[in-house]
């Protein structure tokens, strides 16, 4: 019988982290967001950041009881009811699988401008997904150490392109600084929220991290404060360069911004960067989405050969199932709307989770050291975390969002579907077993912790 190792250290964790964020938000996503918001990018990036925070925190209540993989999914299913769990889990896994899809495409666009070809976009995109496959198949320990690798070439890039770009910032770019009111920079934040998502994504490998409670709210923290710093330092030099029309309209953005200096160079070295920044965001997403389907087939929520381990320690048939639909996904979207279906699902899974969070903090008023986090004092935590969720779902509705809810209503009626087989004795009904002695158990309290020690 094989099982799950813990390999990965603090380290590994925020890189897995900023792998996650650090990829086709800030070297595509980043155009569509100045789009709506002009030079106040900063703000909707500031904006997101908090929303993800809030969010944070809420993961981190839950996981207290919790040390199980699948993220959203245990954790609601846990704070708040199976069903909560099973549509979380849902709508999480199908937002990334969505997600996997469009950037591994983009991935294949930046390739052809790196290499100077014109293969095509779906076949590099496939190729590359089978391949970081593999890599998944093969153990956790060396995904991580494939995601460091990209992650510390994104960050060369991006501090290439802050200390180059700032020499020819132009503040004139700056004079009209709320282009679409108020509104446009609140859709902005809505859409950049696209990269924000994956600070939970070493929450679905809580059985695989080394020291979790430390671990795992320390990893959301730094990838969070990291990432948002680079975002609008690239956002305001960006901006700086070239008028924010200009970047609107390019699925490149940050290759268009350098390119006024006229540098070939440093062209190349940006356009690597979008190649390793969408393989990253490719690789986390398998291995996020594979962590969910493990966890949701071995309580049988899914089939049940989906929560197998193999000789690897990895979830070898999730990680088979993510791909297949990540690549059937691949010819069904397209990138701009594909991006609002994402964040739409996504929000959705995180507002289940802030739900989750608000029942556990009404039913648990302890107190001790750290008071705070155990007590109902902690319900306005959530209630700012949906709220702030609701805003930029407000801001989402359309095409995308409709997908988001037809995934939704497609998890409410398979849920109702398997319950009935279940009651008939058709197949096996689902567990819901939670451990007693959680491994996470003072997740929100190290958190807390962390936060007073860097006061």
């Amino acid at each position: 019988m094989y099982g799950l190792k813990r390999t990965i250290t603090l380290f590994d964790a925020v890189m897995i982290n900023l792998g996650a964020i650090i990829g086709a938000g800030i070297f595509v996503i980043i155009g569509i967001a100045i789009g709506d918001a002009g030079p106040s990018i900063f703000i909707s990036i500031f904006v997101s950041a908090i929303v993800a925070m809030f969010t944070g925190i809420c993961f981190s209540r839950i996981a207290m009881s919790v040390a199980k993989e699948g993220g959203a999914y245990e954790y609601a299913k846990s704070a708040l009811s199976p069903f909560a769990g099973f549509v979380g889990g849902w709508m999480w896994m199908f937002g990334n699988i969505i997600a996997i899809a469009a950037v591994s495409l983009s991935l294949g666009g930046y390739a052809n401008v790196l290499l100077g070809t014109s293969f095509p976009k779906v076949a590099f995109a496939v190729g590359t997904i089978l391949a970081f496959a593999l890599v998944n198949i093969y153990g956790i320990k060396n995904s991580a150490k494939t995601i460091t690798f990209l992650v510390l070439i994104n960050i060369v890039v991006l501090v290439a392109f802050i200390a180059f770009g700032i020499g020819a910032f132009r503040i004139v770019n700056f004079a009209d600084m709320f282009p679409n009111g108020i509104g446009g920079t609140l859709l902005g934040a809505s859409i950049i929220f696209f990269a924000f998502t994956g600070f939970s994504r070493v929450t679905t490998i809580g059985e695989e991290v080394i020291d979790p409670e430390r671990t795992i709210p320390r990893a959301i923290i730094i990838s969070i404060a990291i990432s948002t710093a680079f975002y609008i330092a690239i956002g305001l030099v960006a901006v700086g360069l070239v008028p924010y029309g200009v970047l609107a309209h390019s699925s490149a953005p940050l290759s268009i911004a350098i390119a006024v200096l006229h540098n070939n160079l440093l062209g190349s070295l940006i356009a690597l960067g979008g190649v390793t920044a969408t393989a990253g965001v490719t690789f986390t997403g398998i291995l996020g989405v594979s962590r969910v389907f493990f966890a949701m087939g071995r309580d049988r929520e899914l089939p049940g050969f989906l929560g197998s381990i193999d000789k690897f320690s990895t979830p070898r048939n999730a990680i088979v199932v993510t791909v297949a639909l990540s690549i059937v996904f691949m010819v069904l979207v397209s990138f701009g709307t594909i991006v609002e279906a994402s964040n739409s699902a996504i929000l959705i899974a995180y507002g289940i989770v802030d739900i989750a969070a608000l029942n556990v903090a009404l039913k648990e008023d302890r107190s001790g050291k750290h008071s705070f986090i155990y007590s109902r004092r902690f319900v306005a935590v959530p209630v700012l975390a949906l709220a702030s969720i609701g805003m930029l779902l407000a801001y989402l509705i359309g095409e995308g969002f409709s997908i988001a809810f037809g995934l939704a209503v497609a998890a409410m009626l398979f849920y109702a579907f398997r319950t009935i087989l279940s009651n008939n004795k058709i197949v096996k009904p689902a567990t819901a077993v939670v451990p007693k002695h959680s491994e996470v158990r003072t997740f929100g309290r190290i958190a807390l912790r962390f936060l007073h020690q860097k006061r």
